[in-house]
């Protein structure tokens, strides 16, 4: 084929304007399938497209962005591709063929192309190529070429590829936008060379031998090339002449060559069956006993990763330093399995290693059953984990790597969902998608345990044999009903001590009502984990969770009963009203796609009108106090008793005076914090102390003591402890809160900080109506107190039981 440039015309885009020309034909926007064959010739076709490409090039230069709605889900999709990536059976169509039917898919067919001009990556992956007629055209791919990956490399002037299942379309799904040929699975693109399209299409009939192609895979191996590489290892031990003696060093050499191939790409499986078939040939094979006990590290079976290393140290392998390092690491990975991480070794390589983040080892506790059927008493069943014997609170239950991560400005943090945000981080998306489709396009085996999660309002059933298969729509309907999004919670320790680090270097004090603002940058990304998606909502949840780097940890926050399902929370509770996370949830997947929340105190107040106007009362007098605080500077007493008088918050009181602790809920929590304020008000310390125990109470039957405001509920029944000089249960509250998780979960360098500082900032304003230095220095000492009495401690922090 002759190339692009080889072409010679006096033609100028103003002599061909294909949005001129198409826009003749526009009626609507829709993506309905039309004929754009018939309104130009191949030789236009060609230089419309070639100066197109270029000005898109230049403007792309110029920092301008083109077709960003491509980078979003397009109107039309290319489904799951042809059962096989060869082309046997498949019908060859050229561009013209694709040009009459646009808006389509192609299905069993193929269009064989060349690239004609080097590409460039905007979002996707755009070039130019052309047919063996010559007719041009762009291509866009998304999710084929990785972001750290060159497509000058993948996609060369001159390289020869197959496309299948063919589909042309409109740039932005609008006719007087330019024709593309758009494909979002890399599993229709199948690179060939004459050779191989000899070899795949014609005839079984190839002029190497097994040796030949063994070679070339190795020089293409070296070269980097694992692609190729694979290819020609395929080739070779798929030769007729593959299995005689003479060739047995050949099926060796390439079974064991593709199993680092596979273990380099990440595709765990393949590479551990490639290395047993070795060791079954020849099993004192050291390389081969070296890539197993590889890919039996990363599928979640150390110890006998373990034991094949060992092994090799005892028989003196030649790189034996190589082995003592997996030694150590495999040593490490199987006491992950086992529930045991060290937490402080993985913050700190989260915060030092961003490219590359550590592999560590998946956990799930033997006293959970995960994915199993949950009755409800209204009958209704569903998915989720539960317990299989009691379980005690701060248990690790479950330690999962993410299955697709996309994170931004932080490597370690602790989130809880936003009901102000998005389920998946804007802008992360996309990233998530193609993370997942590489993943199943190098990993088949990948897509089981990926198609296994719920796919929210995506109904079709997917079958055995496509459970290898990429299947874009199920992908993104799988991300929008079971992503984690990290968002900026406010109620967070860790993201409160560095607000209060930053406050304190820039010598100002951020108001509250500001500070959300401010640190929205901290803690954005999301992303997809396997084990943790299979936790249900609950607003009285009995589990939190808490990520560093791109692992998620499941703890349980209250003592769980046999039986009891495992719930963690998808909002706030503390922020957002009960009529708010209604709202959320019924559009949690999309908007009239989402769920209703079971829990108790959901149901009762779906089924008690009084019940729930009386809740809604109260959250929104509380909410009003606060801002009214904020914005006026009068004390919380005032505000409390202007909005919700005292022969109010009785009546209120008496109304649900009834109901389990749990079952009163955040409300009438927030009701004991007023009531305490104005009781505070009144000189009646002992009161206030009363109301501010009762409201931590109500939290710790609601959350436990996952959240944030627990430990606000602990500092507070410090500062008023001490406003009734009982010293010891403020030494108590204290303790408390020093060895909670959130603060052991800290650097340890800022651990005696943090617990310092935000102790008299949460404690103070509960003891003290104005500043007094003297009581200040009793809280410090107070607080020294606690920590001489922890130095030299063990830690609590909370280990799997």
């Amino acid at each position: 084929m002759r190339r692009m440039e080889e072409a010679s015309t006096s033609l100028s885009r103003d002599d061909f304007d294909l949005s001129s020309q198409l826009r003749l034909a526009r009626q609507q926007k829709n993506p309905e399938c039309y004929d754009a064959s018939g309104f130009y010739n191949s030789f236009m076709l060609r230089m419309g497209f070639v100066n197109t490409f270029h000005e898109q090039k230049k403007q792309l230069a110029k920092g301008f962005q083109f077709f960003l709605q491509q980078s979003t889900r397009p109107a039309i999709e290319h489904g799951i591709a042809p059962s096989s990536s060869i082309f046997l059976d498949l019908r060859e169509v050229t561009i013209r063929d694709v040009l009459r039917k646009v808006n389509h898919i192609h299905a069993n067919c193929v269009l064989l192309l060349e690239v004609i001009h080097e590409p460039y990556r905007q979002i996707g992956t755009n070039f130019l190529a052309q047919d063996e007629n010559r007719d041009c055209i762009m291509v866009a791919l998304y999710n084929y070429v990785a972001t750290d990956e060159d497509p000058k490399d993948l996609f060369p002037v001159g390289m020869r590829f197959a496309l299948l299942t063919p589909y042309m379309k409109n740039s932005q799904d609008d006719r007087s936008k330019n024709l593309m040929l758009r494909c979002d699975n890399p599993q229709c693109i199948v690179p060939y060379d004459d050779e191989e399209y000899v070899w795949k299409r014609i005839t079984y009939i190839v002029d190497d031998n097994p040796s030949e192609l063994r070679e070339k895979g190795n020089q293409a191996f070296t070269n980097g090339n694992l692609k190729s590489a694979i290819n020609y290892y395929n080739r070779a031990l798929e030769h007729p002449s593959i299995d005689e003696d003479k060739n047995r060093e050949d099926k060796i050499a390439c079974l064991s060559n593709r199993a680092e191939v596979n273990l380099r790409e990440e595709r765990w499986e393949e590479a551990i069956n490639d290395a047993k078939d070795v060791l079954l040939m020849q099993k004192d094979h050291a390389k081969g006993k070296f890539r197993l006990a590889r890919g039996l590290s990363r599928s979640d079976q150390s110890k006998e990763a373990l034991k094949l290393s060992q092994e090799l140290l005892s028989q003196g392998s030649q790189d034996s330093c190589s082995v003592q390092r997996f030694v150590t690491e495999c040593t490490r990975l199987a006491s992950e399995e086992g529930g045991t991480y060290n937490y402080d070794g993985m913050r700190k390589a989260a915060r030092t290693t961003r490219e590359k983040i550590p592999f560590h080892a998946d956990f799930t506790s033997p006293l959970i059953a995960v994915g199993v059927n949950i009755q409800c008493p209204s009958g209704v069943s569903y998915r989720g984990c539960k317990a299989l014997v009691d379980i005690q609170e701060g248990t690790l239950v479950m330690a999962s790597k993410a299955l697709a991560f996309r994170e931004r400005d932080t490597s370690e943090m602790r989130v809880e969902y936003n009901t102000y945000e998005t389920t998946m981080e804007k802008n992360s998306g996309i990233h998530l998608v193609e993370q997942i489709v590489r993943k199943v396009w190098k990993c088949p085996s990948f897509g089981k345990k990926l198609y296994s999660l719920d796919a929210g309002d995506y109904l079709e059933d997917i079958q055995p044999h496509d459970l290898n298969k990429i299947n874009l729509p199920r992908i993104r309907a799988i991300l929008n009903s079971n992503s984690f999004a990290q968002v900026n919670e406010s109620h967070l320790l860790s993201l409160q001590w560095k607000k209060f680090q930053q406050t304190m270097k820039a010598g100002v004090s951020i108001p509250e009502s500001e500070s959300e603002t401010d640190f929205t940058d901290l803690t954005n990304g999301s992303g997809l984990w396997l084990n943790p998606s299979m936790i249900n909502h609950s607003c009285s949840p009995n589990c939190t969770w808490s990520q560093i780097g791109d692992h998620m940890f499941i703890t349980t926050t209250k003592a769980i009963k046999k039986d009891e399902e495992l719930c963690i929370l998808y909002a706030s509770l503390y922020d957002t009203t009960f009529e708010e996370r209604k709202e959320c949830f019924a559009k949690w997947v999309k908007p009239n796609v989402g769920f209703e929340c079971a829990c108790d105190h959901c149901q009762l107040l779906r089924t008690n009108n009084i019940l729930r106007k009386l809740t809604a009362e109260v959250e929104k007098a509380y909410s009003q106090a606060a801002q009214i605080v904020t914005l006026q500077g009068v004390k919380m007493a005032a505000a409390a008793e202007s909005i919700l008088p005292s022969q109010r918050r009785r009546f209120i009181f008496d109304q649900f005076s009834h109901l389990p602790l749990r079952l009163q809920h955040t409300a009438i929590a927030k009701l004991h914090v007023l009531e305490g304020s104005v009781l505070k008000s009144q000189k009646d310390n002992l009161g206030a102390l009363a109301s501010y125990k009762r409201a931590a109470e109500i939290g710790y039957e609601v959350r436990g003591t996952g959240t944030f405001e627990y430990l606000t509920d602990m500092w507070r029944i410090v500062g008023a402890a001490m406003a009734c000089d009982q010293r010891d249960l403020a030494l108590t509250s204290l303790e408390t809160i020093w060895n909670h998780r959130e603060f052991q979960s800290l650097p340890s360098e800022d651990k005696r900080d943090a617990f310092k500082e935000l102790t008299l900032k949460y404690s103070l304003p509960w003891w003290l109506d104005e500043p007094d230095f003297g009581r200040q220095k009793r809280m410090e000492k107070l607080i020294s107190n606690v920590l001489s009495m922890q130095h030299g401690k063990k830690s609590k922090i909370p280990r799997n039981k």
